[in-house]
């Protein structure tokens, strides 16, 4: 007979969350995953949510909840300490929801019990806003200890129950020895990650996080955590001890060290070469330019890899089509040509925007992709996330729209917030897999967000020269005092800016 699958419990505190609770109770119901059971606990709300809850609780899971409801508010912290340690037995592993949030894949609590039965010990999600923009939940690396690996808002985070039961009430606390007011997330995951390195990170998009209510001491109570003294490890990612994993810690050093040892030569090595003015020794002349580009790849290669590290890192992370050396670039020089640190706006998270992202950003400027598919606009902002690039990822709706009584859909650029303008870059793409928009409609629909003293816009398309020519004609009957470039890139893109 096959094991049974592991208990989720379900820790849920609500204060005053009456507007949102029947969404948060009901997410939980459509989840797919049968062994399932609710602790939630009112902290004192003032205005209809017991109520609510309660109702809700019976209809969609009557039998597998538990409600409390405290005399006086206590806070998250507390309330984990007390309610929460009380109901461990009745679950494997343990998931925090907050009552004014929402699950939005039924499938992510089965998905978080399978993570346990294959060893895991901890496992979190993504997020989204309910303002659609991308949350900053990410992996940790299992081969250091999590405190000072910069944790932030982890989404939907869950963990096996024996780990919280071994954590001290005194991390509960601050260092005056009150509950901790703020960041009480953080609170209970940093002791709980201290103790194991078996994580795993669904780079999904799970919950939906309501906004809306800045906390002051939140930045200061989540200092004083993460200073805090860590609780031994007693699971390690490799082995039974600390040793397995400081082997492979210090291998992967050492080989980071050799790479970038290798990469100072190399430079050096073709930064000090001279060019041949013909080729010797009676070579075709054929080979000599072929060992000419050699050495100008080798040298833009190692240039662009110190002053952009993290292009490097997206070139060898096996996602998606790596820009040529030579491409690479023309982008990092076109770029710069603006005389000022770019300012980015990508459409369609396309298969530029990671390499663009990096660029713009280490030359200063600031970069925003704007993206009518979740899952498309997931993934560029994971991979982003694992190259050590922070960046505006935002899921907005398509919308139908007409250029010229042309119809096409494209991503509503109206639904980005009011700050995001002054822009002077515009980049769309065509890629397989991605929404079908009309990138005719690109420009028309982000003029407002662009920067009213100087733009450039690119559309790349390699290989669809019939839609780079369209859009030349389109733009051009829109907009006749622009300047074209119609074989930007190699014959790869058109470019756009005022005369």
């Amino acid at each position: 007979m096959p094991d049974a699958p592991p208990r989720a419990l379900i820790f849920m505190t609500a204060r005053n969350c009456q507007r949102h609770v029947r969404a948060a109770i009901e997410s939980i119901a459509w989840q797919t995953h049968a062994s399932l059971h609710v602790l939630f606990v009112d902290d004192c709300s003032e205005d209809g949510t017991p109520a609510a809850a309660r109702s809700l609780l019976a209809a969609h899971l009557p039998g597998r909840h538990t409600f409390v409801r405290n005399p006086q508010p206590w806070g998250k912290a507390r309330n984990a300490h007390v309610h929460l340690r009380a109901a461990l037995p009745r679950g494997d592993f343990v998931a925090l929801l907050d009552a004014d949030d929402q699950l939005i894949r039924a499938s992510v609590v089965s998905e978080m019990a399978s993570e346990y039965a294959n060893g895991h010990d901890v496992v979190w999600t993504t997020f989204e806003t309910d303002t659609g923009h991308a949350g900053s939940g990410r992996p940790l690396d299992p081969l250091q200890p999590p405190r000072g690996q910069g944790w932030r808002d982890c989404g939907f985070f869950s963990f096996r129950a024996e780990l919280f039961d071994q954590v001290p009430e005194h991390y509960l606390r601050d260092d005056r020895g009150q509950w901790w007011p703020a960041a009480c997330d953080q609170a209970i995951a940093m002791p709980v990650l201290d103790q194991t390195r078996r994580y795993k990170f669904l780079p999904v998009s799970a919950l939906r996080q309501t906004t809306g209510h800045p906390d002051s001491h939140q930045a200061a109570c989540a200092g004083q955590i993460q200073a805090r003294m860590p609780l031994p490890c007693t699971r390690w990612a490799f082995g039974d001890g600390a040793g397995g994993d400081e082997a492979l810690f210090a291998l992967r050093e050492t080989l980071h060290a050799e790479l970038r040892s290798l990469a100072g030569t190399v430079d050096a090595a073709v930064l000090s070469r001279p060019t041949p003015a013909r080729a010797s020794h009676g070579a075709p002349a054929a080979m000599a330019g072929q060992e000419t580009d050699d050495v100008w790849a080798q040298a833009a290669a190692a240039d662009l890899s110190r002053r952009c590290p993290a292009l490097l890192h997206l070139m060898m992370d096996g996602q998606g089509q790596a820009l040529s050396t030579r491409d690479a670039w023309r982008w990092w020089t076109w770029l710069q040509s603006g005389g000022r640190p770019p300012a980015v706006l990508e459409v369609g998270a396309g298969p530029l925007a990671a390499a663009v992202c990096a660029m713009a950003q280490a030359l200063g400027g600031r970069f925003l992709s704007a993206c009518a598919d979740r899952e498309r606009a997931l993934a560029l902002w994971a991979r982003l996330e694992s190259a050590g690039l922070s960046a505006d990822v935002i899921h907005v709706p398509l919308v139908q729209a007409a250029l010229d009584g042309r119809p096409g859909r494209i991503a509503d650029l109206s639904a980005l917030p009011s700050d995001a303008a002054g822009y002077d870059v515009l980049l769309t793409s065509t890629a397989a897999g991605s929404v079908a928009d009309d990138s005719i409609l690109t420009l028309p629909m982000a003029v407002d967000r662009l920067d009213p003293d100087g733009f450039r816009v690119c559309l790349w398309a390699p290989d669809d020269p019939a839609l780079r020519r369209d859009v030349v004609s389109a733009w051009r009957a829109l907009a006749p005092e622009l300047k074209f470039t119609e074989n930007a890139f190699a014959g790869q893109a058109i470019c756009v800016q005022p005369a």
